[in-house]
């Protein structure tokens, strides 16, 4: 049993199938590349594994529990990335990154641990004090990685992380996607470029 799996699914929006048996899993410690052409039904299967929709059927498993039926025990496990995460432009890197550690639980030294991190990890050291407003595309991208990883799932969902990032933004968020799968992390990223997915 793969620690990801897709079974069959299905998503039909009234007479439009939006997803149609879709089958595959993955498993930790690798990086899962989703290509398709833009309305190829890739952000409908990411939201269904990440809980946010259900399937008209079909089943995704993580950890051999279902994230229809078990939802909330699946939720911490998964850090979903949807391809535009939105910020809260008055805020700044380090209150972002709080807020989203507070709402998944974390407290007192484990939330500010869990911070420092996520913002080693993604490079936003000498960023913490700035607002989002002030930041670039990919620096914006590199705090919604944080999001997703702060409070250390073992599944990561990423759906065009790099979407309007320059060249080297897109080669540092592929290092950075590389070195979470050494970690042990289980990768589905999403693009309708191949050539993004074929160099990670």
């Amino acid at each position: 049993m793969s620690l990801v799996e897709i079974d069959h699914l299905w998503r039909r929006f009234g007479d439009t199938v939006a997803v149609r048996d879709v089958s595959f899993s993955f498993d930790a410690g690798q990086v899962f590349g989703f290509i398709g052409p833009n309305g190829a039904g890739k952000t409908t299967t990411m939201r269904i594994l990440a809980g946010l929709d259900e399937p008209s059927g079909g089943d995704c498993r993580v950890g051999g529990l279902s994230t229809i039926d078990d939802a909330d025990r699946v939720a911490c496990r998964l850090g979903y990335m949807p391809d535009d995460f939105g910020t809260y432009p008055n805020t700044t890197v380090a209150e972002y990154l709080d807020f989203f550690a507070r709402a998944y639980g974390l407290r007192g030294a484990a939330r500010r641990r869990a911070v420092a991190d996520v913002v080693d990890f993604c490079q936003l050291g000498g960023l913490t004090g700035k607002l989002i407003t002030a930041l670039s595309k990919g620096m914006k991208q590199r705090l919604g990685l944080g999001r997703t990883l702060v409070h250390d799932p073992d599944v990561l969902i990423l759906d065009e992380p790099a979407a309007g990032l320059d060249p080297r933004a897109r080669v540092e968020l592929r290092a950075l996607i590389r070195l979470l799968a050494k970690q042990g992390k289980a990768v589905l990223i999403s693009s309708h470029i191949l050539a993004d997915l074929d160099e990670i």
